[in-house]
């Protein structure tokens, strides 16, 4: 059983300290891996608690000369423990340091695994073995911030280990949805029983239980509840057919209009709660009245399973429901499985109860993109900002004019009583309101910073301190003026201080807020594409027959008359379902992702795949929902909805590549977090300092720096305002913004050009990539193969014809393209040229024999002895499965076939070889540009790992100008990322060689998650390849190639991880500055930082940086030409392309590898070369060692 156990390492002061702590735990039996940290001085260790306990590893510390204390000790989510994500909303964050302070307060709890805050989306997750929302609200809302807990959803880990039974019960007597829910609690409330679904109309139930108890048990559970019961199956589940492929559990949530005093709220909860009861894929609901209509005392109605008469669902959550106003509302929330059971029929459904009352969806996908929409243009917030600003100036001013006039003798004169002067009462009540009132929000961040004894401080504490101190202060100068009865002048006041501080930092904050919701100018483009409603065909299988009513032979124009006779409806987007028959107007947003069944049009997909020109479409071509139908009228077949669809896949990962963070972004947040103590104690150590030099060291003033002897107010004044503007002008904000603003602008530009990344941690490692591998088929090439030649050899009463139609059969359930290639021959020689053309065939006992071929028995109708074994597949099928057949295989292969450049597929039918198909594949348009994109002007290693015979691997790699020895022919798919593992080897492991992986993300999942980068080819299908850091999303019809995504990526994450660092090396320039400035250390020179201008630089900071990571904006794809055979000549002497990843040694690497100096110089030698190159293309590699 595999643990992680985390130590507190203390002692450690370099890293040799780390390495040998690292060797030292590494060495002991059980343990799998560790990693020591110098920073966090910590140790986290996954071991074996077979093999070794958590006393041995503090032991092995301790043996090393360091402290080590026990933490934390989680067992792993491989261990059988249920891992859980949380995720949650979290309001309130105003930089780098509220994320910080965020994660360690989670960090601390017991069960966390991992924790993800993202400053930009206002988003986290947590990822733990079972820690209560209730415990995680708790723990942010003592940091000083809003959250709320938008899902928590369990992690797969694998199959139950006991076998899971599904029961069939037949139940009788039932009358009412108490009944049933009396049985499904008496049921749930047994540990043993899973799930259960009663069904009040047809008198069923579905047990889904554990087989530690009988049916019969269940039975008898039944009827101590009153009803007769038969059990009618009993079957256990298989597990590739479980819950995890097929549950599909959602959440809607509808506003209920209509209700006023004259409803009858129990009837309608009564109705409500029936029908919910009628549907077995509803698995939770949750029913909200509010009061205003029903005298009820004791606040509004709430109904769920635990409340309500009809006892119909146990409800999991028993949660209120408000507006964005704080006022309760009528609200129907239902769980349900959508794989079971449709949106739309479940709201039209609740809508027919009765006429008056009806049901609006709340959740819905358009209106939360809406929602994130604000969110992410900042919109509240700048508006929040805006108008904080202009009360501070409304309010702020007159302090400072006044503070400034103090000595006037018109103030000295206007003296209520002796010691308190108007001039005092006046600033003190307009401050008093800019201190409170107006920085309500920095004060809420100081309490809670006391309530916690001082922990997770953020830089509105640091606001709040620096203005209280001011404040108090003045107060106390007023107490103190009233106690003397002071007489010939008002007293000394800092209330001008608090104000100018409030007044900048609001500017500040408003300027910030303003720059951030520009950085997510991407992501709100992409969320404005969301449709918000759409026409459907309400009677699909009519518009089934009106579809087979038009000629296959047409060119596809619509018949305009019959299309008006169609019953339509026009819907909600979130109402569509798939399979609907959506009708897109020109000009209008395509609704889903789906088919074209009817019509012609081009399509404007720029904002999604990078595409800058309209893509014709025609009948069965895929169109993507979100993007702009052209001139012509379409009609689409809904293939993915909601959160399946390509557009929302796009955004989800666009807004998760902020909780991905770089190591250098969690390394700032780390700073962040201990940042405001550092620099209370620097201001107390300032403030100490000068009171020292001015009251105890230099008594006379003479002997002190000019500034002290200036200041009217006296000595005092000048050291509490250095100690102020210590406080204030150091920037937490510059340092936690320099990595989220960069990864959000560009992620968010990478996306607009078809490229998604998944993370700042991606971003870094994209700069250390020095060799690049393709996948061939469907990557480099087209993967529309076909077959160019073909040789039968019959034998007994088999046909040429029986011969395709077993060829076909089988070939027809493989999705590979030498399948598709091989299935679209056998159709062209059978002449089954029509769509819905099947072969005359049945197939029993399919299996894919992976890396090698297909299997599959199959019988024909014409023939007496109809049954046949069939392999179809490549040379290795025979050398594995067929080793007596070698000898007849080549005598039937001539000399030219056994060094062929294109793909062979060998047949065997009943263990006798029968002959073979010669398959062909063109190249994706603009490869070759790519490729000497990539060698020859960022000299980058580039390869080819492929399954294919070395021929064809050949072939390709000689038309893209790879040489020989970089080409890995015959390598199985789960073998390909061996090929990865032994490249790092043999160049210098992780930290000397960066390799990236780009493949179809299908068969080279192995290979792209062993990559330091795997890019994956999407056609849209499954945007979240999950083995894959980025996805290039393909667009086969554009003019654009899916490849140009691959330098584009780099490009981006160079470009994007470049700004990060020069953001850091900013705000780190910055404070190492000011603070300095801000402590006195240039007073012998007369220069002093006052207050407010600390805070002018400190809001500028931030702005600074947000604005620097703006310019990103400005980035453009690079351009990609086809240079000439004489450039590349020169180029390959230049930089030394005759390396080879098979044959060259770690040196010749490290010698020739890519670094930032060589890509300088390779810029510079372009420069020198020829401007317009010749249109030559092909050339042979210079030959290698």
């Amino acid at each position: 059983m595999s643990s992680i156990a985390l130590f507190h390492v203390s002692g450690m002061t370099c890293g040799a300290c780390t390495a040998s702590v690292t060797e030292a735990l590494t060495n002991k039996t059980g343990v799998e891996n560790a990693s020591v940290s110098l920073i966090t001085e910590e140790a986290k260790i996954k071991y074996d608690e077979n093999k070794i306990n958590s006393s041995e590893l503090k032991e092995a510390i301790e043996d090393c000369g360091f402290d080590a204390i026990l933490t934390k000790n989680n067992i792993s989510s491989d261990s059988g423990v249920s891992l859980y994500i949380t995720k949650v909303s979290i309001q309130g964050m105003t930089c780098g340091s509220c994320s910080a302070s965020i994660t360690e307060a989670i960090e601390k709890l017991e069960g966390v695994e991992k924790v993800s805050i993202s400053l930009m989306t206002s988003e986290g997750s947590i990822t733990h073995s079972g820690v209560s929302d209730a415990s995680i609200i708790e723990t942010i809302e003592n940091c000083g911030f809003d959250i709320q807990v938008t899902s928590t959803i369990p992690v797969d880990s694998g199959s139950e280990k006991s076998p899971i039974i599904i029961t069939n019960l037949s139940i009788s007597g039932m009358t009412c949805g108490a009944c049933s829910a009396s049985i499904t609690n008496a049921l749930e409330n047994n540990e043993n029983i899973l799930e259960v679904s009663v069904s009040l109309l047809t008198e069923q139930a579905v047990v889904k239980h554990r087989d530690t108890i009988a049916t019969t048990n269940i039975k008898e559970i039944i009827e101590d509840c009153g009803f007769e019961c038969t059990v009618e199956s009993s079957e256990i589940e298989h597990l590739s057919l479980g819950k995890h492929e097929e549950y599909e559990e959602e959440q809607i949530t509808m506003q209920i209009f209509g209700i006023n005093e004259h409803t009858d709220l129990t009837d309608l909860q009564y109705n409500i709660e029936a029908l919910l009861a009628n549907y077995p894929a509803v698995t939770d609901f949750q029913l909200a009245f509010k009061d205003s209509f029903n005298n009820n005392t004791n606040g509004p109605i709430i109904s769920d399973a635990n409340t309500s008469t009809i006892q119909a669902i146990r409800s999991r959550d028993n949660l209120e429901i408000y507006e964005e106003n704080g006022n309760f509302i009528d609200e129907l929330s239902v769980v349900y499985n959508s794989s079971l059971l449709g949106i739309r029929e479940l709201v039209d459904a609740l809508n027919n109860l009765t006429d008056e009352i009806k049901f609006i969806v709340v959740n819905s996908v358009d209106q939360s993109s809406a929602s994130q929409l604000r969110l992410l243009s900042r919109v509240k917030d700048i508006q929040y900002w805006k108008s904080n600003l202009t009360h501070c100036l409304i309010f702020g001013v007159p302090v400072i004019l006044i503070s400034y006039s103090q000595n006037l003798e018109i103030w000295r004169k206007l003296v209520i009583f002796p010691g308190l002067y108007l001039i005092s009462i006046i600033q003190f009540a307009l401050t008093s309101h800019v201190q409170f009132y107006l920085g309500a929000v920095f004060n809420k961040k100081f309490i809670q910073f006391i309530k916690n004894k001082g922990k997770n401080a953020t830089m509105d504490v640091l606001v709040c301190i620096s203005t209280l101190i001011s404040f108090i202060f003045s107060l106390f100068s007023i107490v103190m003026s009233v106690w003397s009865g002071q007489t010939n002048k008002p007293p000394k006041l800092l209330f001008d201080t608090t104000c100018m501080l409030f007044t900048f930092i609001s500017f500040g904050k408003w300027l910030e807020n303003k720059a951030k919701g520009s950085t997510s100018t991407a992501l709100s483009k992409l969320l404005s594409l969301t449709p918000t409603n759409c026409t459907i065909v309400i009677d699909v299988d009519k518009y089934e027959e009106f579809l087979k009513s038009q000629n296959v032979e047409s060119d596809n124009k619509l018949n305009s008359d019959a299309i008006i006779d169609l019953p339509t409806r026009n819907i909600a987007i979130d109402l569509i379902e798939e399979n609907d028959i959506a009708i897109v107007l020109p000009g209008g947003k395509v609704p889903a992702d789906g088919v074209i069944v009817l019509g012609e049009t081009e399509i404007d997909e720029s904002l999604i795949t990078g595409e800058s020109l309209p893509v014709i479409k025609n009948k069965g071509d895929q169109v993507i929902g979100g993007s702009i139908n052209g001139p012509d009228l379409i009609h689409i077949r809904v293939l993915r909805t909601g959160k399946k669809s390509q557009l929302q896949q796009i955004i989800n990962l666009v807004k998760e590549s902020q909780v991905n963070k770089a190591p250098v972004q969690r390394f700032a947040d780390y700073i962040a977090a201990r940042f405001v103590p550092t620099v209370l104690i620097l201001a107390t150590i300032t403030f100490s300092f000068w009171i020292i030099v001015c009251y105890v060291t230099h008594k006379e003033t003479a002997t002190l720096p000019s500034i002290f002897q200036k200041e009217m107010n006296g000595k005092f004044f000048v050291c509490l305002k250095l100690g102020i503007s210590v406080v204030v002008v150091a920037c937490p904000c510059a340092l936690g913004l320099a990595a989220p603003t960069a990864v959000m602008v560009g992620t968010g530009v990478g996306a607009t050009n078809g490229v998604l990344i998944k993370g700042g941690d991606v971003l870094e490692k994209a700069n250390d990539i020095n060799i690049i591998l393709f996948d061939k088929t469907g990557t480099l090439t087209t993967g529309d193969m076909s077959v160019s030649n073909s040789k039968q050899i019959l034998s007994g009463s088999l046909t040429l014809s029986d011969w395709w139609n077993l060829v076909g059969s089988v070939e027809a359930n493989s999705e590979h393209p030498v399948g598709k290639g091989i299935v679209n021959a056998a159709k062209r020689n059978l002449n089954l040229t029509f769509e819905g053309d099947a072969f005359n065939t049945t197939i029993h006992d399919f299996k894919v024999l992976t890396g090698l071929g297909i299997r599959a028995t199959i019988k024909l109708p014409n023939i007496q002895d109809n049954s046949f074994t069939v392999y179809i597949g490549n040379g290795r099928m025979i050398e594995r499965e067929f080793t007596d057949l070698k000898p007849t295989l080549n005598e039937h292969l001539s000399s030219t076939l056994e060094n062929s450049t294109n793909t062979l597929a060998h047949v065997i039918i009943n263990n006798k070889y029968s002959g073979y198909m010669e398959l062909s594949d063109t190249l994706e348009p603009h490869t070759r540009e790519v490729i000497d994109y990539l060698q020859f002007q960022k000299n980058y290693k580039v390869g080819i790992i492929t399954g294919d015979q070395k021929g064809a691997a050949m072939k390709v790699g000689k038309e893209l100008g790879i040489p020989p020895c970089n080409i890995f022919s015959e390598v199985l798919p789960i073998h390909k990322d061996k090929v990865i593992v032994d490249l790092k080897k043999k160049f210098g492991g992780d930290g000397n060689v960066g390799i990236a992986f780009i493949g179809d993300g299908i068969n080279d999942a192995p290979a792209l998650a062993q990559a330091d980068i795997g890019m994956a080819i999407s056609s849209g299908t499954d945007i979240a390849i999950e083995s894959a850091d980025i996805v290039l999303i393909g667009n086969g019809q554009g003019q654009r190639s899916h490849l140009f995504g691959v330098p584009t990526a780099l490009d981006i994450s160079h470009a994007t991880f470049t700004r990060i660092k020069m953001n850091f090396l900013w705000a780190a320039i910055y404070n190492i500055i000011m603070l300095p400035f801000a402590m006195g250390c240039f007073l012998p020179l007369n220069i002093m930082l006052p207050p407010a201008a600390a805070a002018c630089a400190m809001a500028l900071s931030s702005v600074s940086v947000v604005i620097s990571s703006l310019l990103l904006k400005k980035w453009k794809p690079p351009k990609i030409i086809n240079h000439d055979a004489q450039y590349k000549s020169d180029i390959e002497n230049e930089i030394g392309t005759g390396f080879s990843l098979k044959d060259s040694t770690i040196e010749e690497f490290n010698r020739t590898k890519r670094t930032g100096n060589i890509t300088r110089f390779l810029r510079m030698l372009n420069k020198l070369k020829r401007r317009n190159p010749s249109n030559a293309y092909t050339y042979e590699m210079l030959p290698t060692a």
